[in-house]
């Protein structure tokens, strides 16, 4: 007797971004290069970026924030007239990624445009002698590299996001035993407009981690996925995959209150009862965008006020391979990495009063212990 065949619908199998890595992980690796090794302290800093509305009055910044870096202490101030916005955000992220590319230039004193690239930064006092990270591009490829169309219109939205960044002033404090060792100023970046590109200078900071330094890897960075930022359409999700992208683990369920990530998309605590109510409404929505995205978890808890939040492996760097290689074949280090909290960056701490949230139906997972009103890392594993 003879069968046939099971019929076929004929259409090509849509192919995933994502890989499964070795078994004892069970996790998924992402393999391609579409990332940004971003310097953690600007994502995490309370307010730096934030979804802001079409049309609203422009509201000063003023956003302080600590970090450390290669062993040093550091304070910072960051000012501007106007509040810095999403499309910001995703602007600083891939000028990073390109600083990491071949699109930047390394610029010394010993080059011929040092001190005019100098100048346009702003730099003055400690580190304002330092080498420059300078990336040249066209506005039009910076709007698609972040996601636009090659329209007019969305070129000068870059070109505006451009400006409002290089009159974005940083203070910098290195701090010795509790006090202030060097102090220096610049601007968050230097910007040179020319016909048809841009001269974009990163502050040190950024520049310094987003290059390899002497042939190394990059140490001390937060890898941000621009494919992913590029497929969220809303701004509260995008804000809130590049926080997640920061302090999630790829290994093991972490557990963040609703009122925790309020203030971490929006920068502040909800100044009255129905702000806060609307808010919750869209992060709630931003969360099942984050969570839709390959790879990811990014879930309600089962109390209803809370998210429990688990990112994709990396594996686009020899380092980040070796890293979760070991993982995967060492079952002892795979429960290390599970009970093992990472901290990201030290940002400014605002007190925040936990609210009960109306429980929701979701996924049953292991019951972390939550701490809805601490300012401590609590996950799930």
């Amino acid at each position: 007797m003879q069968t046939s065949k099971p019929q076929t619908s004929g259409k090509p199998k849509r192919r995933s971004d994502q890989r499964r890595i070795a078994a004892t992980t069970l996790r998924h690796a992402v393999d391609y290069m579409d990332h940004a090794p971003v310097w953690p302290a600007p994502i995490c800093a309370q307010g730096l970026f934030r979804p802001t509305q079409n049309g609203a009055a422009a509201q000063p910044l003023e956003v302080r924030f600590s970090s450390f870096i290669r062993n040093h202490s550091f304070d910072y101030v960051v000012r501007c007239r106007q509040a810095l916005n999403i499309t910001d955000q995703s602007l600083y992220f891939h000028l990073c990624q390109l600083a990491a590319s071949s699109k930047e230039e390394r610029v010394t004193e010993a080059h011929g445009m040092y001190e005019t690239y100098q100048s346009v930064l702003g730099a003055s006092g400690f580190g304002a002698d330092s080498a420059l990270t300078v990336v040249k591009a066209k506005p039009s490829d910076l709007a698609a590299g972040i996601g636009l169309t090659r329209t007019g219109t969305n070129t000068q939205s870059v070109l505006a996001s451009l400006n409002r960044l290089s009159q974005t002033t940083m203070e910098r404090r290195l701090m010795t035993g509790g006090a202030v060792a060097e102090h220096g100023s610049t601007k968050f970046l230097g910007l040179l407009c020319f016909d048809g590109e841009v001269h974009i200078v990163l502050h040190t900071e950024s520049g310094f981690l987003a290059r390899k330094v002497d042939g190394e890897v990059h140490r001390g960075v937060s890898w941000i996925n621009m494919r992913e930022q590029r497929r969220l359409a809303g701004k509260p999700a995008k804000r809130l995959h590049a926080w997640l992208s920061a302090w999630a683990s790829p290994v093991e369920r972490r557990l963040v209150s609703l009122d925790k990530l309020l203030i971490k998309v929006w920068g502040e605590v909800p100044s009255t009862p129905a702000i806060r109510k609307a808010r919750m409404h869209t992060l709630r929505g931003a969360v099942k965008e984050v969570g839709e995205l390959s790879g990811w978890t990014c879930i309600l808890g089962d109390d209803g006020g809370s998210v429990i939040a688990r990112k994709p492996l990396f594996v686009g760097t020899p380092a980040q391979a070796a890293k979760n290689q070991t993982i995967a074949t060492d079952p002892l280090l795979a429960a290390d990495a599970a009970t093992t909290t990472q901290s990201v960056g030290t940002t400014t701490k605002v007190a925040a009063t936990p609210t009960k949230v109306a429980a929701t139906t979701t996924a049953v997972l292991a019951k972390p212990a939550p701490s809805l009103d601490s300012d401590e890392l609590v996950f799930a594993l």
